[in-house]
C-alpha cells in the first residue's frame, strides 16, 4: 500500500488495547461509597486507614489496597478538609455524585488523613507529582496512576447502584510482617485485555506493545495514489522488553495484499524502541520496513517520536474527557512528496492528535509529513481489544490526487502466559 499503510493497535489514545487488565476483588457484605463533602475522617470511617497519604499542592491522597492486578491503588482526593474526588478500581468502591450535606468548616480533628497524620489541612502541605485540570471540581484533580502503562485510563465511574465492596486492609506498620510480606509479594499477573479508540491513523506513536502482547489487523483503501485501483495491507506485531524501561516492538506487514501478489508478497519488518515514563507520556525511535522484499515502494522510514496523555476529565465516560498528542521526527515516507520524488534525503516533522469525544470513541487528526489524514476511531466493547478505524487520507492536496478513503481493523492479544 503505497506510503499509506495504517498503523494499527499501536496507537492507543488512553491505554494500549493490549496493556491493562483489571482483576475484581472477592465481595463481602459490606457495602463502600463516598460522598464529594466528605471529611476525612468520615472516609476514614467507611474505607478504613489508608496505605499511604500523599500531598501534591493544596491537595490530599488518601490510598487505599483494591485487589486489581496490575493497577496502581484505589485513592480519595481531599481539598480544605472536604473530599473533591476519588479514583475506584474496586467494583465494590464508588463515588456518589450528591454532596455530603454539611458544608460547614469541620474541626481540625476531622481533617487528619490517617491515625499518625499531624492534624494540619492539606492546602499547607507540599507536594510533587502530576496534576492535572477539571471543571468537575473547581480546579486540579489527581493524574492517572503511575503503574497501570502508558496512557492509563482512570476506569469508568460506577453507577449509583450500590455494590458490594471488599472489607479495607488495615494499613501495615512499618517493619511489620505483614509490611515485609507486602514488599516482597509478586503483582498478580493480569488477565483481561482493554480495547481503547486510537491516537493516530497512520503515523507512529511512542506507546507500544512489550513483552507477551501483540496485535493483528488489516487495512484498506478506497484506492492508491495516482490511480482508481482500491489495496489493502495486513500486519502482525509482537513486543519484548519492558516498558517501564525498553520495550522492542517487532511486526511484519504485507503491503499490496488485494491487488498483489497475495498475502506476504511483497513486504517489510519494523522495529520500534520505546519507553514509558509513566501512563501519560512516553517516547520511541524505529525503523519501519528496515527489512523489506517484494519492491514495495513504502519505502524505510526511521523516525523519533514522543506522545503526551492529558486527561481533561477524571470520569472516562464523560465527553472530551482525554486528548493525546504525539510529534516526531522522521526519514522515508514522512519526507514530503516532493523530496521523496527528487530523492531528497531529508527529515521532516510528522504529529497526531487524538480526542476521546466519547469513552469508546476518538476523533483524530494526523499528518504524516506529507498531508493530512483524519478520521474516527472506535473500540465498540471494551472487554474485547478490537479498533475499527474509518476516515480520509491525504485532504490538503499536498500529496497524492486527492482524498482517500481509508478502513482499518486491529485486535490485540497475549503471545505468552500473563505472568511474563
Amino acid at each position: 500500500m503505497p506510503r499509506s499503510h495504517t498503523v494499527l493497535l499501536a496507537a492507543a489514545l488512553l491505554f494500549p488495547a493490549h496493556a491493562a487488565a483489571q482483576r475484581p476483588m472477592q465481595p463481602n457484605k459490606r457495602t463502600t461509597a463516598i460522598s464529594p463533602g466528605m471529611t476525612p475522617a468520615q472516609v476514614r470511617q467507611v474505607l478504613g486507614e489508608p496505605v499511604r497519604v500523599r500531598r501534591e499542592g493544596d491537595l490530599a491522597y488518601m490510598e487505599y489496597p483494591n485487589g486489581c492486578a496490575g493497577c496502581a491503588a484505589d485513592y480519595v482526593v481531599v481539598r480544605d478538609c472536604r473530599v473533591v474526588a476519588a479514583r475506584f478500581e474496586n467494583p465494590g468502591r464508588q463515588l456518589l455524585t450528591t454532596p455530603a450535606p454539611d458544608r460547614a468548616a469541620p474541626p481540625e480533628a476531622e481533617c487528619r488523613l490517617a491515625v499518625n497524620d499531624p492534624g494540619a489541612p492539606a492546602e499547607h502541605h507540599a507536594g510533587v507529582g502530576g496534576m492535572e485540570a477539571s471543571a468537575d471540581t473547581g480546579g486540579r484533580v489527581p493524574g492517572p496512576p503511575r503503574d497501570t502503562g502508558p496512557g492509563g485510563m482512570a476506569p469508568a465511574a460506577p453507577t449509583a447502584t450500590p455494590l458490594v465492596a471488599a472489607a479495607p486492609e488495615p494499613a501495615p506498620q512499618e517493619g511489620s510482617a505483614s509490611e515485609w510480606r507486602r514488599r516482597l509479594t509478586l503483582r498478580r499477573p493480569t488477565t483481561h485485555l482493554i480495547a481503547v479508540p486510537a491516537a493516530s491513523l497512520s503515523s507512529p506513536i511512542a506507546f507500544g506493545v512489550q513483552m507477551g502482547e501483540g496485535f493483528a489487523g488489516f487495512a484498506y483503501q478506497q484506492r492508491t495514489r495516482y490511480t482508481h485501483i482500491d489495496d489493502g495491507a495486513a500486519a502482525i506485531g509482537i513486543g519484548l522488553g519492558d516498558r517501564r524501561y525498553v520495550a522492542l516492538e517487532v511486526a511484519v506487514t504485507s503491503y499490496s495484499t488485494v491487488r498483489g501478489g497475495g498475502p506476504l508478497e511483497t513486504g517489510g519488518v519494523s522495529f520500534k524502541a520505546h519507553h514509558a515514563f509513566d501512563d501519560r507520556w512516553g517516547v520511541a525511535v524505529g525503523w519501519e520496513n528496515a527489512i523489506s522484499w517484494g519492491g514495495s515502494d513504502a519505502g524505510n522510514s526511521p523516525f523519533a517520536v514522543a506522545t503526551r496523555v492529558f486527561r481533561l476529565k477524571p470520569d472516562s465516560r464523560a465527553p472530551l474527557s482525554a486528548v493525546a498528542a504525539s510529534l516526531g521526527l522522521g526519514a522515508g515516507r514522512f519526507r514530503s512528496e516532493s523530496d521523496v520524488a527528487a530523492d531528497r534525503k531529508t527529515v521532516n516533522v510528522f504529529g497526531s492528535l487524538g480526542v476521546q469525544v466519547a469513552e469508546p470513541v476518538s476523533a483524530v487528526a494526523d499528518w504524516t509529513g506529507q498531508d493530512l489524514y483524519a478520521g474516527v476511531s472506535v473500540a465498540p466493547l471494551r472487554r474485547v481489544p478490537l479498533l475499527i478505524n474509518a476516515g480520509f487520507a491525504d485532504l490538503t492536496g499536498n500529496a497524492g490526487d486527492g482524498a482517500r478513503f481509508i478502513i482499518s481493523a486491529g485486535v490485540g492479544f497475549r503471545w505468552l502466559p500473563p505472568f511474563f
